[in-house]
């Protein structure tokens, strides 16, 4: 008897493109808007409406989603407490996790440089407004309307209907190409990858929500001041082919992502965590009486 858990593969192929049609037609209205009321593309009112073209398409595709999956809210979003080590592991992954990205994107980007028209819509989404409007659409919008989306709603269904690895790699890449850019399909995908195994692992999407919201708040940071984390190369945004990061800075990416990787594997218990001998040996010392 075929499994019919909603949303399989084909059902999140239809949730992203009516996600994607949402924002088309959406943007559109609010660009006839802002021609009407004689408004400039960066002012405020243009910043509140593309947040709110972003809530609406993901609102009304999680609502169609979730009605269709006929669960538990809490069972689909996994919206459970972590515990502090888990917290203080991703903590520490996170920023590490960043490093690693930001120089794969370098190497990207030197292979096969961004065009300026991909350069130029970044530019205006992020300097293109006050760091609050910025911070809001890029940073807190995508980190819960998408986590909620594809590691909640989609992960979900996915982890139901097929095996965990083909459910994790399968939304990563969903995750990718949602975002319609070749050169950010790399970082998007093992976000991806990262956050969907986590969720797993975790059987909670918070420690998502903080990854997600912290990569790409501190994106905007880096790219609006340029000098706040005055690393070469660090989070560049593809305006400069050829520019690495130090490898010292790099090396420090890789050991932090070790360090918070290692220490996830612990508190998800995949691997022996005798963080208390002494109240194991004590255990041990009641069975034996």
């Amino acid at each position: 008897m075929e499994n019919k858990i909603y949303p399989k593969i084909k059902n999140v192929v239809f949730l992203c493109l009516l996600f994607l049609g949402l924002q088309l037609v959406l943007g559109f209205l609010s660009g006839l808007l802002l021609v009407k009321m004689n408004l400039p593309g960066d002012s405020v009112v243009s910043g509140i409406i593309l947040i709110f073209i972003n809530l609406a398409a993901f609102g009304i595709v999680l609502f169609i989603g979730f009605r269709k999956t006929r669960r538990n809210f809490f069972e689909v979003f996994k919206l459970r407490g972590v515990s502090a080590f888990l917290w203080i592991s991703v903590i520490i992954f996170t920023p590490g996790f960043i490093i690693v990205i930001s120089e794969l994107d370098n190497l990207l980007n030197f292979l096969l440089p961004m065009p300026e028209l991909f350069n130029d819509i970044f530019d205006s989404m992020i300097a293109g407004h006050t760091l609050i409007i910025a911070v809001i659409y890029i940073g807190i919008v995508p980190a819960f309307a998408e986590e909620f989306f594809f590691r909640g709603l989609i992960l979900d269904g996915f982890t139901r209907n097929y095996s965990e690895r083909k459910a994790i790699i399968v939304s990563a890449l969903f995750f990718g190409l949602v975002h319609l850019n070749p050169w950010q399909f790399l970082s998007a995908f093992l976000m991806g990858l990262a956050a969907s195994w986590i969720c797993i692992k975790t059987r909670s999407i918070w420690l998502c929500v903080y990854i997600h919201f912290f990569n790409n708040t501190l994106y905007t940071i880096t790219v609006r001041y340029e000098n706040f984390i005055p690393i070469k190369g660090f989070n560049s945004n593809f305006v400069e082919p050829g520019v690495f990061q130090p490898l010292w800075f790099t090396l420090s990416g890789f050991a932090l992502m070790a360090a918070g990787t290692f220490m996830l594997l612990k508190g998800t218990n995949i691997l022996p965590m005798p963080l208390f001998p002494m109240k194991r040996r004590y255990a041990i010392f009641q069975e034996r009486r």
